[in-house]
């Protein structure tokens, strides 16, 4: 019939929506007969992006009665969708109802696709106008400015808006010329290296050679299309190429030419200083000596690329240069055409990077010590609050066990349990202060010492430590200068550095400990990456084993908490964190040097004191208090609150007892303020000690406070809980440490004069 013939789809459906006839094209095209097409149903055929709309646009088609057209994809029998362009006509009956619909549907697929190509084309086009190194102006029939991009902005100077919607005469420095222009373009007229002189937004003048051409639309000129090349006064036509010479010659950057082949046809200056050989060394030669071996490829590859047409943008590589260094370059490659648009050649623009890149890994190094000072940070926080808890528990248990030990009616069965439980609790408090060590929150109590010292009191210690099949040396500077450290946390610093060597020197070794004076130079300084290290003299603790030593990956964790080599059960990964943290709260720094089967070397650097600062002096046992010295101990944990209390009434003082600093307040205001001194718990609920002692200032300022925390002093500051400078004791407090420091409050209140 003759809707087999039609060139596209024909079709009937029925009042009910039913399809009663379908053409041949349509049973080719999908695949399907009319059966199928009914068992179906229409909406399979359709693309599933359109469907919705094709659904809307026919369903009100038929409220209205009329017909619609739309652009639209139709499923092939393979599966793949072409473009259609269907028109949709309902069929009316005598009473003017919809009594069924035609359809037809022409393909347009390939319509399609040619517009989509022009649109890109248009963008491209667009882009290209904007991004052109080219100065590039349109110019309507009136004079006026109606497009413009940015580099002919950056030869004059303006801002977009202060120059489209302009007439270009305002920007001619002669009048005649413009109008010439003008008048030749109007005419159809195409110029060439047309000369004109513009004027600069800052007043200066370019003078110019600019090349025109109309652009008519069915016979009415639209606007001029102008290319502006900004030239000198003097310069003559044959001068362009020898200024074009000059520039490439002085480019900071490499640019080569060379042929498909890769023979270089061109070197600047630039590509000679970057590369080290002269133009008549590489001219004639090929590229690939530039190139390293392993790159070959690569280079064959970008061959083909130009053979194609198809630039290179932006590429970074390697290049070798004649010394042999190879360095790191950005890589720009462009095809050279003849005058046919035949790919003759290659220009190339190579950026020497190699001080960049370099940068960029000194950067990423650096951040990734930022990322494990920040792993190490919070680590460091859970060892802070692991530390607080047992410091509280550990004053009970130490508390208690050394009344009992006291006692002088034990049975020895007995004290032999007490005192395992008493040495049991003191390691776990030496686990406590290696977490807070680790952490650097643990309060050092630094003194001015001699290192030699304390490293001659611990040698006999260090030497049970090694073992009888390691040997221990010294070489200890008598001219050694004194530095500001705690001296139990410098003799722990020592013995994890013995304990670590001998684990290293397994089948026997030797241990040297130096010391000496050193002067750390800026080149020092610079080299290492620390940003708090400083030109100065140090004291200098070198410590070298002769063990197994460690590979690159194991000596960049070795001051991670936690990380152990060791088998489990025989380490806990935190005494070389313990040394780190313990180095670093003392102002000093520590650096670890080790290749695998050539031992390993720490290096610790304390700064060194004045000699005009004075060492300590021994402290006297403390004073007993009075019974009319009244202490009250504010503690939310009765058991902490028991020891301490227990303490101060064995040394005569009158100790009242409260739960939280709310008591506490009660307590003080009772007794009409006559309380020599309160001990509080720097957290506690509802009141804690800092708002408890600014409570009780307010009406007896005189009333000293002495405060204590399972946290440091360092940690209760920094989370705003105490202010700086106020007195504080951090848990576990040994008993005389907690007698010697409220009797010094006491007095101090005492002799202060009255207010």
């Amino acid at each position: 019939m003759l809707g087999d013939v039609a060139p596209g789809f024909l079709w009937l459906v029925d009042g009910a929506g039913r399809f009663v006839y379908v053409n041949r094209t349509w049973e080719e095209y999908t695949g399907s007969n009319l059966d199928q097409l009914n068992q179906v149903g229409w909406e399979q055929f359709n693309h599933p992006d359109d469907l919705a709309e094709v659904q809307r646009r026919w369903h009100r088609a038929g409220e209205r009665q009329e017909q619609f057209e739309m652009e639209l994809r139709y499923r092939r029998h393979d599966g793949t969708y072409r473009w259609m362009l269907a028109r949709v006509v309902p069929l009316l009956d005598s009473n003017h109802q919809v009594e069924g619909w035609v359809g037809t549907s022409v393909d347009i697929h390939q319509l399609k696709e040619t517009q989509e190509a022009l649109k890109r084309q248009e963008q491209e086009l667009s882009e290209f106008f904007e991004n052109a190194s080219v100065p590039i102006h349109w110019v309507g029939p009136d004079g006026s400015i109606l497009r413009v991009n940015q580099a002919e902005l950056d030869l004059l100077g303006y801002r977009r808006e202060e120059y489209v919607g302009r007439n270009i005469a305002e920007f001619h420095l002669d009048q005649p010329v413009i109008e010439d222009i003008l008048r030749r373009l109007t005419a159809g007229e195409v110029l060439h290296d047309y000369p004109a002189r513009l004027r600069c937004k800052d007043g200066s003048v370019k003078d110019v050679l600019i090349d025109s051409s109309v652009y008519f639309h069915e016979g009415k000129f639209v606007h001029t299309r102008c290319f502006t090349r900004d030239v000198t006064a003097q310069r003559a036509a044959e001068e362009a190429t020898q200024r074009l010479a000059a520039i490439v010659a002085s480019s900071t950057d490499a640019i080569v030419g060379k042929t498909l082949e890769g023979m270089v046809t061109s070197w600047n200056t630039a590509a000679e200083r970057i590369f080290g050989y002269s133009a008549d060394e590489i001219v004639g030669n090929s590229i690939f000596r530039l190139v390293p071996e392993d790159l070959h490829e690569s280079e064959r590859s970008l061959l083909q690329q130009i053979r194609n047409g198809e630039p290179v943008k932006f590429s970074e590589t390697d290049r070798l240069c004649k010394d042999g260094r190879r360095i790191s370059i950005a890589l720009s490659v462009s095809p050279i055409r003849d005058a046919l648009g035949r790919v003759i050649g290659a220009a190339s623009i190579k950026r020497d990077i190699t001080e960049r890149k370099l940068a960029e890994r000194a950067l990423a190094e650096s951040q990734e010590r930022l990322r494990q000072a920040q792993r190490m940070e919070s680590v460091g926080q859970l060892a802070g609050g692991i530390a607080h808890e047992a410091n509280n528990m550990m004053s009970v248990v130490l508390g208690c066990a050394d009344y009992v030990l006291q006692r002088t009616d034990l049975p020895d069965a007995v004290r032999q349990d007490v005192d395992q439980i008493w040495r049991a609790a003191r390691r776990t408090a030496g686990i406590t202060q290696q977490l807070l060590a680790f952490s650097r929150r643990q309060m050092l109590q630094p003194q001015v010492l001699d290192l030699n010292t304390t490293v001659r009191e611990l040698e006999p210690i260090l030497s049970r430590a090694l073992g009888e099949s390691k040997g221990l040396r010294m070489h200890l500077s008598p001219a050694l200068g004194r530095v500001l450290a705690d001296p139990g946390q410098l003799e722990q610093v020592l013995i994890n550095l013995t304990l670590n060597a001998r684990d290293a020197m397994s089948e026997g070794g030797r241990l040297t400990i130096e010391t000496m004076n050193v002067l750390l130079d800026q080149a020092y300084v610079d080299a290492k990456p620390v940003e708090t290290l400083e030109v100065g003299e140090y004291a200098a603790l070198i410590v070298t084993d002769t063990g197994h030593g460690m590979d690159r990956e194991t000596l960049a964790r070795i001051f991670e908490p936690f990380f152990t080599t060791k088998p489990v059960g025989q380490g806990t990964g935190l005494g070389l964190s313990t040394v780190y943290g313990i180095v670093k709260q003392s102002g000093g720094f520590i650096w670890a040097y080790s290749e695998a089967g050539l031992g390993t070397t720490f290096k610790i650097y304390f700064p060194l004191v004045p000699s005009s600062v004075e060492a300590p002096s021994a402290e006297e046992p403390a004073r007993g208090g009075h019974a009319e010295e009244v202490v009250i101990v504010a503690e939310d944990e009765p058991m902490v609150r028991n020891i301490m209390a227990r303490t101060l009434r064995d040394c005569g003082y009158t100790v009242l007892e409260a739960n939280d600093g709310k008591e506490a307040l009660q307590l003080v205001e009772s007794r009409m303020g006559r309380v020599s001194l309160i001990v509080a718990d720097v957290v506690m609920p509802d009141m804690g000690g800092r708002d408890l002692a600014a409570r009780a200032a307010e009406r007896w300022p005189e009333l000293p406070v002495l405060f204590t925390s399972g946290y440091t002093g360092m940690d209760v500051v920094h989370r705003g809980l105490l202010d700086e400078g106020r007195e504080f004791l951090q848990k576990p407090v040994a008993p005389e440490t907690l007698a010697r420091k409220v009797r010094e409050m006491v007095d101090a209140r005492i002799s202060a004069p009255a207010r």
